[in-house]
């Protein structure tokens, strides 16, 4: 890598969302949203909160049928309904899944081609055009990684996935409130943390050559490590401190996507059930971090400091004690993921770009191996 960018407008504080919302909007004079977000998230104060930093005189219209990948169909039905009833802008609310399927309908109301065409794999990054409309990312407690990154995975009309990526997925503006992860869960605070946890360590052991991505990485996961059991029990200063770690790891992704993201989204994406992919990467990570461990080398030390271990742990068996006693499902099955997912997702795992990321390249058979081991 050559090229090291970090182009997003972030806003960061306890209780922004309403001033900073209503700023931007009335900046850009955009008065008809398209909000995408879970239908659970568009009830309640978070939800009135979001609705009151809408300027007067707007004209509000809301996508709430989410898949759990998201889906070319989808993303066309939102770019239908958007041009049908005159938005001039979306704004993802909440989950990772509402942020990364409002990336997908941005290229769907911008182009008609097929979104094969403008993956990754076919150079189709360079065709994205800049008539994206503009996307305001406001992401609760499960969606910070994808509020601030550059890429979106889609399940294609006629089968099979792509990754899209390109900085003009970014949002226009990102809003990081703390106070919107107030009330949530413990579960969904171990899961948001399992989440930076393994993308940020993943990023910082991939091959590319990018320092500043490599110091947002260690921060990332030593803020989450550090604030973990207070984050867990609600308490705002913890949760601030995980949403900032969230934040960076998530920037520290220009370096690219590794294999847990590609297992994860694999396994989405040939699942029956709806499942929770950071909860996954936190079964996933000590199994990948064994088939890294003779690869290393002068990282392993900074990185077992991050995670508060000795220079010298053993980072898989560390990293598994870390997140032993995280209120999340211990096993796939546990998830209500069968045995019979396990092969059809190490295929379409093993043949991701995202698998070359990292200090070596994980085959099929190696996919099956960890997660046969966590099944």
């Amino acid at each position: 890598m050559t090229l090291i960018t970090y182009l997003t407008r972030v806003h960061f504080a306890d209780g922004v969302l309403e001033e900073a919302l209503r700023s931007e909007l009335e900046q850009n004079q955009h008065r008809r949203p398209l909000v995408i977000a879970e239908a659970a998230d568009l009830e309640g104060a978070r939800a009135d909160r979001l609705f009151a930093g809408f300027p007067v005189r707007t004209s509000i219209e809301a996508a709430v049928s989410l898949p759990a990948l998201p889906t070319e169909d989808a993303a066309r039905r939102i770019a239908e309904t958007y041009a049908a009833t005159g938005r001039d802008h979306l704004v993802a609310f909440g989950s990772s899944r509402a942020v990364d399927l409002a990336k997908v309908a941005r290229i769907a109301i911008a182009h008609d081609e097929p979104i094969a065409a403008l993956s990754s794999a076919e150079g189709g990054h360079w065709r994205i055009g800049d008539r994206l409309p503009a996307l305001y990312g406001v992401p609760g407690i499960g969606g910070f990684a994808s509020a601030a990154s550059d890429y979106a995975r889609v399940r294609l009309t006629g089968g099979g996935q792509v990754l899209l990526s390109s900085r003009k997925l970014i949002p226009t503006v990102t809003i990081c409130d703390p106070t919107l992860t107030l009330g949530e869960s413990a579960a969904a605070g171990a899961s948001a943390a399992s989440g930076t946890l393994s993308r940020g360590i993943e990023s910082y052991l991939a091959r590319a050559y990018n320092p500043p991505a490599d110091g947002l990485a260690l921060d990332g996961i030593g803020r989450t490590v550090a604030h973990l059991a207070r984050a867990l029990d609600d308490d705002l200063g913890a949760r601030r401190e995980m949403m900032a770690g969230s934040l960076n790891s998530a920037l520290s992704l220009q370096k690219g996507t590794c294999a847990i993201h590609a297992i994860t989204t694999a396994l989405a994406s040939v699942s029956r059930v709806r499942i929770d992919p950071c909860a996954v990467g936190r079964l996933l990570l000590p199994g990948v971090l064994r088939f890294y461990r003779d690869l290393i080398g002068s990282k392993a030390a900074p990185l077992a400091r991050a995670l508060g271990l000795r220079e010298d742990a053993d980072l898989a068996e560390g990293v598994a004690a870390l997140l032993a006693d995280l209120p999340l499902p211990n096993s796939l099955s546990a998830m209500g993921l069968g045995v019979e997912a396990l092969g059809p997702a190490a295929d379409v795992a093993a043949t991701d770009r995202a698998m070359s990321a990292g200090p070596r390249r994980l085959g099929r058979d190696d996919v099956l191996s960890i997660l046969a081991a966590v099944h």
